[in-house]
């Protein structure tokens, strides 16, 4: 072994290098730098897979090692190549730290990697992936975990647990033949005349240990999402058949007999495996059709399908390492409570000296139970406060959600009234006869001091762009366009921005019950998803806007103010709630109504 070998040396903190297989395990041990598995309140997703390599019929670990060694290396270049001689380790750090363990040998081996690294999407929050490998004869089998501290509230809610997917899962499937439960990932075609069968045999089976998903296409054929696509999000927690054609679902209805229960219209529904007819609709997931194709929306679904088979297998998990780990070694005896042999010619002479610790052995057995019996009355008053907390907290971010709401649809509302006033005030104004006195002012000063002193459309948008920012993102565009706009109720635009910041908010941790039309009509928003289909390519280009990183936002969604043809009265916000590097709203026009093939 070269005392250069990467793989078997620590560099500690005060610059000390322990080199040696042994050196590191000391180190790892005395120094604290080893990294456990994450305790089950943690985790966020969990899946059990058998592995084969693509090509040939040998062993998949040295194809899996080298596939989770070069994910590894993307955020630590450093990283040794994981063997299965050899363990390694770095130390934890708040974003980093790794842990490899091996034991066994060809045949019968195991491998076990804790990972601390970075949230994929969040910005400085940590996630630890647990990949445990055991490998008996021919048969590979991986379990792999994925975990955050604190659990799902580490991660800001379930849309951060759906995001936290462990990341070495798509390079292994490339690599790799992965199966759960027989599943290979590939979405299956559910025919009319299965569908009958399918629910007897698949739904309604006493053994699935697995959810289900079915998806539903839409009135007029095809899907929002494609199948292949949504099959890949739930691989290792629930495999997906789809229907295509829209009278099959009729056909699904029939065979549940409740259409509650039932999927249709572009609806995706994911059944628990202990699935009946008599269950009510809440007891299994959905997402509607213009959920379905919103990447945070499918992201909560992930977060909870994935929490849901952490919690369900995690048992399983804390037995299965508990019961293969090397037992401990036997306590060591006190030398002093065991009297030595004595050698030499007074040993026959010298009488035996009795054991004088027998007492102190057995005071120190009664003081060690009562201290455990302490320690662990105190960890159950611990358990019960940290749930007190927790449901505390939990009140509290849902009491501090319904303020949140109530100050928006207030402001929405009040914006709404000062518009009305004005409107009748001007409209009286013009109706009055003018009434000439001799100290009186100019007629239309205290109307041009009232529009001076009122924030013009470009001061609306920057203000939202600064205190929204963690909901909204407005594009140089939308200033642009903003400044282009004769539109006068400025305190309307200022409502609407910020009711779409509540509502992005929401979005983003998972707290939309029901979809964006519904949740922009519950603040009197009106909300369109979308432009004519009819729309010509020519004309779809003015929705498309760049952003700071110089990538196209085609803005489709749209808020609309106002019915009116006069850009005075009239304005329209153009967005989009589906920009593949961006969570917030991105809005790319904040002005008069763009041209379509109903524009008039």
């Amino acid at each position: 072994m070269s005392r250069n070998d990467a793989s078997f040396q620590q560099v500690t903190s005060t610059g000390i290098r322990i080199v040696g297989r042994a050196a590191t395990d000391l180190a790892t041990t005395a120094l604290g730098l080893g990294l456990q598995p994450p305790e089950t309140a943690n985790l966020l997703w969990t899946s059990r897979f058998k592995a084969r390599p693509r090509i040939g019929g040998g062993s998949a670990v040295p194809v899996l090692l080298q596939v989770v060694t070069d994910q590894i290396r993307n955020e630590w270049d450093a990283c040794p190549t994981l063997t299965r001689e050899s363990g390694c380790a770095r130390p934890p750090g708040r974003l980093h730290g790794l842990s490899w363990e091996v034991s066994g040998e060809a045949g019968a081996w195991r491998g076990e990697l804790v990972w601390r690294h970075r949230h994929p999407v969040l910005a400085n929050v940590a996630c630890v992936t647990h990949l445990l490998i055991e490998e008996q004869q021919a048969v590979t089998s991986l379990t792999l975990s994925a975990a955050a501290d604190g659990g799902p509230a580490g991660v800001r809610g379930m849309v951060g647990a759906g995001q936290a997917r462990p990341r070495l899962l798509d390079p292994l499937r490339v690599a790799l033949a992965l199966t759960f439960d027989g599943f290979d990932g590939t979405p299956q075609l559910l025919p009319e005349l299965e569908i009958d069968r399918f629910v007897r045999e698949v739904m309604l089976s006493e053994t699935r240990s697995w959810p289900v998903a079915v998806l539903a296409p839409m009135e007029g054929g095809g899907f929002l999402v494609p199948p292949d696509e949504l099959a890949s999000e739930l691989f290792g927690l629930a495999p997906l058949y789809y229907m295509d054609r829209h009278h099959a679902t009729f056909r699904l209805t029939d065979a549940i007999g409740d259409r509650r229960l039932s999927a249709y219209w572009g609806a995706l529904r994911v059944y628990r495996p202990d699935f009946s007819c008599a269950d009510r609709s809440e007891d299994h997931w959905l997402l509607l059709r213009e959920r379905v194709d919103d990447p945070l929306e499918r992201a909560v679904l992930i977060g909870q399908l994935g929490r849901f088979a952490a919690l369900r297998h995690a048992a399983t998990l804390a037995e299965r390492r508990q019961t293969e780990r090397p037992a401990p070694a036997p306590a060591v005896t006190n030398a002093a409570a065991v009297p030595a042999a004595t050698v030499g010619p007074t040993a026959a002479s010298a009488p035996p000296t009795p054991a004088p610790t027998a007492p102190i052995a057995v005071e120190m057995t009664g003081m060690l139970g009562y201290l455990q019996s302490t320690m662990q009355a105190l960890t159950g008053q611990l358990h019960e406060l940290a749930r007190t907390m927790t449901e505390v907290a939990a009140a509290n971010a849902q009491l501090a959600d319904e303020v949140a709401r109530l100050r928006t649809t207030t402001a929405i509302r009040a914006s709404g009234n000062r518009t009305v006033e004005r409107q009748l005030a001007e409209l009286g104004a013009l109706l009055r006869p003018p009434v000439e006195t001799p100290d009186a002012a100019p007629a239309g000063d205290d109307a041009r001091e009232e529009a001076e002193s009122r924030p013009t459309l470009v001061d609306v948008v920057r203000h939202a762009a600064s205190e929204y920012a963690d909901g909204l993102l407005l594009l140089d565009s939308a200033e642009r366009t903003a400044k282009e706009s004769p539109y006068e109720d400025t305190d309307r635009l200022a409502a609407v921005l910020q009711a779409m910041a509540f509502v992005g908010r929401r979005r983003q941790e998972g707290g939309l019950e029901t979809g964006l039309r519904a949740a922009f009509q519950e603040l009197g928003i009106d909300y369109r998803a979308g432009i004519s289909k009819s729309t010509s390519e020519r004309l779809r280009r003015q929705y498309q806007f760049s952003g700071p990183d110089g990538q196209v936002h085609e803005c489709l969604e749209h808020i609309a103010i106002g019915a009116s043809y006069d850009p005075r009265y009239c304005l329209r916000i153009y967005f989009t709630s589906r920009a593949l590097s961006d969570s917030r709203f991105v809005i790319g026009h904040v002005g008069k109504h763009l041209t379509n093939m109903t524009t008039t």
